[in-house]
């Protein structure tokens, strides 16, 4: 007997919106954990989860072109920091999620900006 699912577009939808930004996501972080080499071992695995999160909840916020235009591969150990302070405040419950995400987005945006070689 075959299963039927009650699978609308709004769930397709969202499940598109999920996958699109977590490709986006890992695309960013590979340029960051390769520009950064030996000093992004020095994040630990949670410090890794939480910049991976602040940077999806960036992309949802922030329109394609803007995170294309993003130099991802110029991000440093202290930027990576930077943004993990901000996305802990948001866990924490010391800043609301979308004053720290728009701080984040600004940082990144800095990174567009870094001369390219």
């Amino acid at each position: 007997m075959g299963r039927t699912f009650d699978v609308n577009d709004e769930d397709i939808g969202i499940r598109t919106f999920q996958i699109r930004k977590q490709r986006q996501v890992e695309r960013a972080i590979e340029k960051i954990r390769f520009n950064m080499g030996k000093e992004w071992q020095k994040l630990s695995a949670e410090e890794e989860e939480i910049l991976e999160w602040a940077l999806g909840e960036a992309w949802a916020m922030m329109g394609f072109s803007d995170w294309e235009h993003i130099g991802f591969s110029f991000m440093e150990y202290a930027d990576a920091q930077q943004i993990i302070l901000l996305a802990r405040e948001v866990v924490e419950h010391r800043m609301p999620g979308t004053k720290a995400i728009e701080q984040i987005h600004q940082m990144l945006n800095g990174l567009s900006q870094k001369p390219e070689d």
